[in-house]
């Protein structure tokens, strides 16, 4: 009974200690270093590199044949940064590394070791391979490194970010512009807006103005004829009327129109009148 307690009592101590163990184990594991691989590796592709120089610097003499081994030296350099590379890569930069460092690996090999044959006496150099060294390898290697190259910095991560900023930089750019032009037309238009009701006070101006000398003139007539009207002269009445040019058988029409209602205003308030007297 009393071990059972002491084991109850102890069991944390126990959990402690083999957690210790578990992280001094994790401490004291390493992964195998890659400095010797990738020593080995450098050398190796620097091998093949003066190796296919040598080739075409053996087998075609001249500037050229010396041109031909310096982009093949170039192809080695673009197939080693694509292996050195392919681990870090994903996407379709990582599709570039894996297909420009196979493609441009394998002519390295084939280049390689006809070179390495020649150098040790194996073989010589066939009228073939001087043909494609002479004829065939520039252009050949020229055009896989360029499309390699290309290949390879299109799908950059680098580029990607920079195409990314350049879509989000244009769309800014694009807001911006339509914001302006938006503001350009409103502006057109607003001052379109200003030019119609500037328009439209100066018509209304003009149209008051109209009526208010209309109404003088009016008033003006009805005076004339009034004071032609109330002449008792007839000569006089006649010669006044010549000389305002007021037709006096208007003026006589428009008083008699005027007693008239006065007359037929006045004998209903008559008769109502008398109608209430009577009452």
């Amino acid at each position: 009974m009393f071990d059972s307690v002491k084991n109850w009592l102890n069991r944390n101590d126990q959990h402690q200690a083999d957690k210790q163990k578990l992280e001094a184990e994790a401490k004291d594991f390493r992964l195998p270093g890659e400095m010797m691989p990738q020593v080995f590796k450098c050398l190796f592709f620097a091998g093949l590199g003066v190796l296919n120089y040598r080739l075409f610097s053996h087998a075609v003499p001249g500037l050229w044949g010396q041109s031909t081994g310096v982009v093949a030296m170039m192809a080695e350099a673009i197939a080693l940064y694509a292996t050195h590379n392919f681990s870090r890569s994903a996407g379709l930069f990582r599709f570039s590394l894996g297909a420009s460092g196979i493609v441009l690996m394998a002519f390295s090999m084939v280049h390689g070791t006809f070179s390495i044959l020649d150098l040790i006496g194996v073989a010589d150099l066939s009228h073939a391979v001087q043909y494609y060294s002479r004829v065939v390898a520039f252009p050949l290697l020229a055009g896989l490194l360029g499309v390699a190259v290309v290949a390879i910095t299109m799908t950059h991560p680098k580029n990607l970010v920079r195409l990314k900023q350049a879509l989000a930089y244009t769309s800014i750019v694009i807001g911006r512009a339509n914001a302006a032009s938006e503001l350009e037309l409103m502006r057109a238009q607003s001052v379109l807006d200003q030019a119609r009701l500037d328009r439209q006070r100066e018509r209304t101006r003009r149209e008051a103005e109209y009526l208010s000398e209309v109404e003088k003139l009016i008033a003006v007539e009805e005076r004339k004829r009034a004071m032609v009207a109330a002449i008792s002269d007839p000569a006089l009445r006649e010669a006044l009327a010549r000389e305002l040019g007021v037709d006096l058988r208007q003026s006589q029409g428009g008083a008699q129109h005027r007693t008239a209602y006065q007359s037929s205003n006045w004998q209903p308030m008559a008769r109502r009148g008398n109608g209430s007297v009577l009452d």
